[in-house]
């Protein structure tokens, strides 16, 4: 079977991505009723299940009765439902069954579970559908030419909760819709295959020589963009390796992009690329610059909000920030000005002004806070478009580890036991290296013997985060390294001052996203 998307593409999948997206497009058009109508149907599919009896969804009429009747709600509140779930119970928070759970992180603990229905699986890939839509409709040769999907987790064993359900997806392309994996794995230049590799630099390689072969890349989608400088770094690194186990043609065609541009340009590299998607906000931007390296003047379009809960909105070509996914799941917006007043609706939302999402999901989230902070940027058509700005609760997360403040302080208690060391002051911290790390300013009564066998600690205990680990393999960041410091405490609330801040109002923390505090504590 040819592995070429036009092939793919039938006439039949191309009116079902046209039928996606004038759905989007009349949705749009009018969100208020749209939205309306996606609550009305959560509501009525999932009235019988335990969650629904309790809250008695069948009685609720309405969007104020909804907002009245159920309250805003995080992950702790939803844990012992999920518990159950997990323990083979059906029919608990919705009344489809529970495929499978997810994995994700939280600022109490380090691993969440978010449970996977086929409803949700929907939810997502009505937003990714007409995503490609509006991809091929800008970039129509992607119809002839195959695509890199970011194929995760790597080496990942296989895990069954105690009610026997599976943990985890094999690939990212398993958020689509069966027929839709089908056709992107056809379509694919990296077999889902590899996946299964677990020795990670096996897996680098290997990945890194299925994307040589591959002259007619025309899309490559990641999340992290040091995803993709790690392997761009492999094909530089092991050039000559990576060549010698590849057809002649290639191999010729890649020589002679060598030659005429004397490094590694994955432009002349794939002269068909149209695209890289990843992400490019928040935390991401710093890394672009290291991605451009590679690809100069390539476009690369911004990943929009796509969180493991749910799908809050995603990119449009030519339009600034990405359309709220009204097609996919209830949102409300807590307005950040005015953060105790009754959540607005999406519709509502305002150019300008910032806000964080609530989801009501077809996997059985009800008014969940996803804690992530977005501006309003414009409009597409009466649908606001947004933009990431962060994380609401202290959560550093540069390429998808998501490290909590919470975590590093749990953590911080451990060391001071385990050790029998006095913290003075510990900040925990992003340091720019390639790959950055983490660095643990510390000032302590540690002796200096006792740093390393501390350190191994806590890059362990960190690991034990799934998100952690999984960078760590990817070497999309260092191990942590620890800064023994003096005076921290001192120069912390002096660096805050010269800022603006007021004595008064400095907190302490334990984990702060900005990058220079080894500038601070150490030059």
């Amino acid at each position: 079977m040819s592995s070429r998307l036009l092939k793919i593409l039938s006439p039949f999948y191309q009116a079902y991505l046209h039928r996606q997206w004038s759905r989007f497009h009349w949705a749009a058009c009018h969100p208020a009723e749209a939205q309306a109508r996606r609550l009305h149907q959560l509501l009525y599919h999932n009235q019988l299940s335990a969650f629904g009896r309790q809250f008695r969804l069948a009685e609720i009429d309405s969007i104020s009765a909804f907002q009245q009747r159920l309250p805003i709600a995080d992950y702790e509140t939803f844990s012992p439902w999920i518990d159950r779930i997990a323990n083979g119970e059906p029919n608990v928070l919705t009344t489809a069954p529970v495929q499978m759970f997810e994995r994700t992180s939280g600022s109490t603990t380090a691993n969440k579970l978010i449970p996977y229905t086929q409803q949700l699986l929907a939810e997502f890939s009505n937003a990714t559908d007409a995503w490609i839509f509006d991809l091929i409709r800008h970039f129509p040769r992607l119809k002839s030419l195959r695509s890199y999907w970011a194929i995760s987790p790597v080496g990942k064993k296989k895990e069954l909760t105690a009610g026997g359900i599976p943990i985890g997806f094999q690939d990212d392309s398993e958020y689509l819709l069966p027929f839709l994996r089908w056709a992107f794995a056809q379509a694919s230049a990296v077999p889902a295959s590899v996946s299964q590799i677990s020795d990670i630099t096996d897996w680098q390689l290997t990945t890194a020589r299925h994307l040589l072969a591959a002259e007619d890349l025309g899309l490559i989608s990641v999340w992290s963009p040091t995803f993709l400088t790690g392997l761009m770094r492999v094909i530089s690194d092991n050039w000559s390796e990576l060549l010698a186990e590849l057809p002649v043609l290639r191999r010729k065609q890649l020589e002679t992009a060598w030659n005429q541009s004397g490094t590694i340009n994955g432009q002349t590299l794939w002269p068909y690329l149209h695209v890289i998607s990843c992400w490019q906000d928040g935390a991401s931007t710093q890394f672009l610059p290291m991605l451009k390296a590679f690809f100069p003047t390539l476009p690369i379009q911004g990943k929009g909000l796509l969180a493991t809960e749910g799908v809050v909105s995603f990119p449009l070509c030519g339009h600034e920030g990405s359309v709220l996914a009204i097609t996919s799941h209830f949102l409300e917006f807590l307005d950040l000005d005015h953060p105790n007043r009754k959540p607005i609706l999406a519709h509502e939302l305002r150019p300008g002004r910032q806000y964080s999402p609530l989801l009501t999901t077809g996997g059985g989230l009800y008014r969940y806070h996803l804690k992530d902070r977005v501006a309003c940027v414009g409009m597409f058509a009466q649908t606001p478009l947004i933009r990431f700005e962060g994380k609401l609760d202290q959560t550093s997360d540069l390429c998808g580890e998501k490290l909590s403040a919470r975590m590093v302080e749990q953590i911080l208690v451990k060391i001071q036991t385990e050790f029998s060391v006095t913290i003075h002051f510990a900040l925990l911290a992003p340091v720019q290296t390639d790959p950055p790390h983490y660095g643990l300013f510390l000032e302590s009564t540690a002796q200096s013997e006792q740093l390393e066998a501390l350190r191994l600690h806590l890059e362990n205990w960190f690991g034990e985060n799934a998100h952690y680990a999984y960078c760590r393999r990817l070497n999309q960041l260092g191990t942590v390294c620890i800064y023994p410091i003096s005076n921290g405490w001192k120069q912390y609330q002096a660096r805050l001052i010269a800022e603006g801040a007021r004595l008064g109002d400095i907190k302490p923390t334990h984990l702060d996203r900005r990058w220079d505090w080894k500038k601070t504590f150490l030059e």
